[in-house]
């Protein structure tokens, strides 16, 4: 049975709060500048002279 609480909007923001930003403690071992700058060379961006949607950047 699903429980439905008149206040889960608030409930899942504070335990959102509680545990904090997941990109931030990712961060304290990865080097995502380093692993961008990797990716830019093994996948060079496509030329954009036929025009499309551009890329989604790595930086």
């Amino acid at each position: 049975m699903i429980k439905s609480s008149l206040f889960a909007s608030e409930e899942r923001e504070a335990k959102l709060d509680q545990l904090g930003d997941a990109l931030k403690v990712l961060g304290t071992h990865v080097d995502f500048t380093a692993l961008a700058a990797d990716i830019d060379r093994a996948a060079p961006r496509p030329s954009r002279a036929r025009g499309g949607r551009p890329p989604f950047p790595t930086d």
